[in-house]
């Protein structure tokens, strides 16, 4: 890495669930659900938290103590140097849908989805809980399945797949985890030579206004850095963090990266926003792409991005991505 180019950016916290579901009446689901899943939540959830009914969220007076904005319509720090660029923090979680296409569930049957929290989030877990509990009480999609919390796992993080359970349905105790920090950099990384990059979900770019449907080094990881950037400048722990090489700097220094075997294709999808009241298109980028070059340095922003995703809809799981490794044959 090149120390004169180093910036310390701000430890973030985050950590990965697994919630487990049972299904207990007919469920019929689109075939990417994470619009339907983020979108159960956020009604559950604000008719839960909400003591101003009916009283619009931007003049509310409780806004800045109120979980449901902390979540959905989250605002920049008044301390951020360049709070006034934007209307709205990065929501500090990511829900991962399952990853079927099958749309129908019988009773018996069981499906799992990911729940990704950064930060201060992290302490909301209980009420995610709840919410799902309630979800699955009073059923999800259009014909009204229902389901029961069978459990939530901690996927603890490592790559070693370890799992704790933090909440078990049948007897309702909640577990305590701890945290443990997570090492971005590896021994190792200089002798990657290649990383394939797996995107699970639909990767949504734009640029200049226009919809990217052709992907470029210099623009995922200026997207990748910027993502990552906002969510540690708005809910990372500002005493202490890590040194990143900023990758701007990286691709314009020697450390071009060459893409190959781009195997990346289209994904059209759409969903209904009940806040538009409309029917609302969302295209996006899928499949797989490679990386090959001078990689140690890029590594740290790939890995966090496997947690927090990248690109347009990260809240309902687009952008979500596997990272497969390539070492030298000689190490």
């Amino acid at each position: 890495m090149v120390e004169s180019d180093d910036k310390i950016v701000p430890f973030l916290s985050y950590a990965r669930f697994c919630f487990h579901l049972r299904v207990k009446t007919l469920m019929v689901l689109p075939p990417y659900k994470g619009a339907v899943f983020r979108g159960a939540f956020g009604n559950a959830l604000r008719r839960l938290v909400c003591v101003a009914k009916g009283a619009p969220c931007d003049s509310c007076l409780l806004r800045q103590k109120c979980l449901y904005i902390a979540l959905f319509e989250p605002s920049p720090p008044p301390d951020f140097l360049d709070a006034g660029k934007f209307l709205q923090a990065p929501r500090p979680y990511v829900l991962n849908p399952p990853l079927t296409t099958r749309q129908a569930f019988h009773p018996g049957e069981t499906l799992d989805f990911e729940l990704v929290l950064i930060g201060p989030a992290i302490d909301a877990l209980p009420y995610f809980i709840h919410i799902f509990q309630e979800v699955g009480r009073r059923g999800l999609g259009p014909e009204r399945g229902k389901y029961e919390l069978v459990g939530v796992d901690h996927l603890q993080k490592g790559g070693n797949g370890e799992t704790l359970c933090v909440f078990d349905g049948p007897s309702g105790n909640f577990n305590n985890f701890t945290l443990t920090p997570d090492s971005l950099a590896l021994s190792g990384d200089a002798e990657v030579k290649k990383v394939t990059l797996n995107f699970l979900t639909p990767l949504r770019l734009r640029e200049n206004g226009k919809l990217v449907t052709r992907l470029t080094s210099s623009l995922f990881f200026r997207r990748l850095a910027q993502r990552v950037s906002l969510l540690t400048a708005f809910y990372g722990e500002k005493g202490w963090g890590l040194s990143l090489t900023d990758p701007g700097t990286l691709l314009t220094k020697g450390n071009n990266l060459t893409i190959q075997d781009d195997r990346l294709r289209w994904y059209d999808w759409e969903r209904y926003s009940q806040r538009q009241g409309d029917t609302l298109k969302f295209g996006g980028l899928q499949g797989m792409l490679s990386f090959k070059g001078r990689l140690e340095s890029f590594l740290p922003y790939l890995r966090l991005g496997e947690y927090v995703n990248v690109g347009q809809g990260t809240t309902f799981g687009l952008g979500r991505y596997e990272i497969n490794y390539e070492r030298n044959p000689d190490n």
